[in-house]
């Protein structure tokens, strides 16, 4: 079934996919660190101060997201989409007043569990459910609603600011949750039935049983697929916030590093429609054996080069691994877990994944500043070993 066709006939589920998706933009990072240099202006903090505070209420979310992620299994998505809109509002309400009342660390908190955890838990969870043989397909169109927030939030953001202030920035967001987030999710999936599938699709992967989250953590080749598919969180966001070194080291301006990314993000957009192919194909499990290939290459690439050309190159193929990681990581759990208790399985993931991105500016900070070339040829080796670990993860054999 074609992309086209899907829109056509299920619009209902991708569009309640895509709108948690586009929202989800509330907690992430790219919108938050908008309206941080009046944050830091306006409350006193150093730079220091509100990265502690942020790396609080990230990890905090994390932790709590897994107690949460069975109730996505067994609750009505309106209710779930309800609740999810509430905690934003709230959260938005909360950045409001942070600057007078001291309620910036539990903002901080509400939107990274409102917003980059339980939105995208919620809105991919949805998806992977409904969606069986077009499974890959279903998230990719999903998934253009995060694209879209990347693309024009930031813009309508500084406008926001320009035309009122940043604290008004924020109550306006928490207004369109209300107006438009809520009253739309709930529409729709109001004739949604609880278990309900994609209709006439037959799937051609490996039948499997559903597994409780206990009986995942029991499964060696649970060990085996969480490394390959963390690594690309944990490592983009230490390379993204340091992006800086980089450029010095090459002897690249920041505004040149800055352009690249509208060829991250056009990879990005591009290569989703090609992996949501892929997945409905091949499955998920084999795409994860190739998917860091492109930023392999790309590393390599970085370290022989010394044009700012290559600066480009790199992140066109990074945006090629972001875009399949962020189908695979939800696709695959569904494939070998199977996809009732998916809601569980993937929170725990996201709990990982999230540390892990904590950690990431760390140890890329301190690689960086010893040698460049020296920390893109061992992250290349990294992937050969992480690509072998997935080899095993497709040749497993069916619970």
């Amino acid at each position: 079934m074609s992309y086209l066709h899907i829109v056509k006939k299920h619009p209902q589920i991708i569009g309640y996919g895509a709108l948690h998706y586009f929202f989800s933009a509330i907690g992430q990072t790219f919108l938050i660190s908008v309206s941080v240099p009046y944050l830091l202006r306006d409350m006193g903090l150093t730079s220091l101060g509100f990265s502690n505070r942020y790396a609080i209420a990230t990890i905090s979310s994390a932790l709590v997201l897994p107690l949460v992620g069975g109730w996505v299994d067994r609750a009505r998505l309106s209710t779930l989409s309800v609740l999810g809109g509430l905690g934003l509002i709230t959260a938005c309400l909360f950045m409001f007043f942070s600057a007078r009342y001291a309620l910036l660390l539990p903002a901080l908190f509400l939107m990274r569990f409102f917003g980059q955890g339980s939105m995208v838990l919620i809105g991919s969870t949805a998806i992977a459910k409904f969606f069986t043989k077009n499974r890959g397909k279903g998230l990719s169109l999903a998934s253009m609603g995060l694209s879209l927030a990347e693309t024009f939030m930031p813009l309508i953001f500084v406008g926001l600011i320009g035309l009122y202030s940043w604290e008004n920035a924020w109550l306006i967001m928490g207004a369109g949750v209300l107006l438009v987030f809520i009253p739309g999710s709930y529409l729709l999936i109001r004739n949604h039935l609880p278990g309900q599938e994609e209709s006439g699709a037959i799937n051609n992967s490996t039948p499997v049983n559903d597994f409780t989250r206990r009986q995942v953590l029991k499964d060696p080749h649970f060990y085996l697929t969480v490394p390959v598919i963390i690594f690309l969180p944990f490592f983009i966001t230490g390379i993204f916030i340091h992006q800086n070194l980089i450029a010095q080291a090459k002897g690249w301006t920041l505004d040149w590093m800055a352009l690249t990314f509208i060829g991250y993000g056009v990879s990005k957009v591009v290569t989703s429609f090609l992996g949501g192919s892929l997945i409905d194909r091949f499955t998920a499990r084999k795409v994860l054996v190739f998917y860091l290939l492109p930023l392999a290459v790309g590393l390599i690439f970085l370290a022989i080069g010394e044009h700012k050309v290559f600066a480009l190159v790199y992140m066109i193929l990074l945006g090629m691994t972001a875009s399949l990681s962020s189908l695979t990581g939800v696709a695959i759990w569904a494939e070998m877990y199977g996809p009732k208790n998916l809601g569980a399985i993937k929170s725990m993931v996201t709990t990982i994944m999230v540390v892990s991105t904590a950690l990431g500016p760390i140890v890329l900070g301190w690689a960086l500043e010893q040698s460049l070339q020296v920390t893109l040829y061992t992250f290349s080796a990294i992937i050969l070993v992480l690509i072998l670990l997935s080899y095993l993860v497709v040749n497993r054999k069916s619970p």
